[in-house]
């Protein structure tokens, strides 16, 4: 199987993973007094981490403001995504009446996080029956030219990738791929990063792999056969083309020369039938002759 995918070459560092995955830098804090001066007192600031409601996309904080009266509370604020500086929203100058929303519940992380929470990812891990100490890592990319591409976050496993996803909350979980068995039962498959690239997400089922993009979503009850993934890509492609249209010439030349043979076979069957026809015709030809004399 001739296969042209590109090569690349794989590695990865230690990744520092924020607290939100809305913004990749920390948050801060520093302007927020400046923007809260509506609320009076002589200090404004922000208690806690912020909260985030994921169904308007909002972001709140709890905010304590001394030598003011009736306004502590919580408050909408604004997250600017390319500094991650905190303002005051709408120039409010008393807290939410009903509190914080009750659908704002993710946690926003004021500082960066070093060490993630992988507690997910590990059981996942094990549930999978995959041992060994698990890390989180940035991918990279290296393709022949040298160009370098971000392959995103992953859990390393021994030499092992997993596709990883990091959750607002700051923790890390590992992709799956859902499928329905052989069997009819539904099943969940880890994300592996690999295939003939080094780069896509291939599953393990059943002895076979698959990418996941096919797998996903897949019937092997109802369709058992799925094409699997390409393992390896080929060296000089261009040259094994060549090699290829070498055999299909000398194949074309062996089955000329079968045809003409051929030819050659059915030519002399001709002149065997048109010998045979004659014959008969002088045979039935010398029977009528002896009948007449007779």
């Amino acid at each position: 199987t001739l296969n042209v995918q590109q090569k690349y070459k794989v590695s990865d560092t230690a990744a520092t993973v924020t607290g939100y995955a809305d913004t990749t830098i920390a948050l801060d804090n520093s302007t927020f007094k400046a923007s809260a001066t509506g609320l009076g007192g002589t200090d404004q600031k922000i208690d806690g981490d912020l909260k985030f409601d994921d169904t308007t996309g909002k972001y709140y904080a709890k905010v304590t403001v001394t030598g003011g009266t009736g306004k502590d509370g919580y408050y909408e604020v604004s997250v600017d995504k390319t500094n991650g500086k905190v303002t005051l929203a709408g120039g409010a100058t008393s807290p939410l009446t009903g509190g914080l929303p009750a659908t704002a519940t993710e946690d926003v992380k004021n500082v960066q996080v070093a060490n993630a929470d992988l507690t997910e990812a590990k059981a996942a891990l094990t549930a999978a029956g995959v041992t060994g100490t698990a890390s989180v890592v940035k991918m990279s990319y290296t393709d022949n030219n040298g160009k370098t591409i971000d392959g995103g976050l992953a859990v390393k496993v021994g030499d092992d990738y997993y596709s990883a996803t990091q959750n607002k909350d700051g923790s890390i979980s590992i992709n799956t791929t859902k499928y329905t068995a052989d069997d009819g039962t539904s099943k969940t498959a880890l994300n592996k990063l690999g295939g003939a690239d080094g780069k896509t997400e291939v599953v393990s089922i059943g002895g076979k792999t698959y990418a996941a993009s096919k797998a996903e979503g897949h019937n092997f009850k109802a369709q058992p056969d799925l094409a699997e993934a390409a393992a390896t890509t080929t060296e000089n492609p261009l040259q094994k083309i060549d090699a290829a249209l070498a055999q299909v010439d000398t194949l074309r030349s062996d089955l000329g020369a079968v045809q003409n043979r051929f030819n050659s076979a059915i030519t002399n069957l001709g002149n065997t039938v048109n010998n045979l026809t004659s014959a008969r015709s002088r045979i039935e030809d010398s029977d009528y002759a002896t009948e007449v004399s007779n």
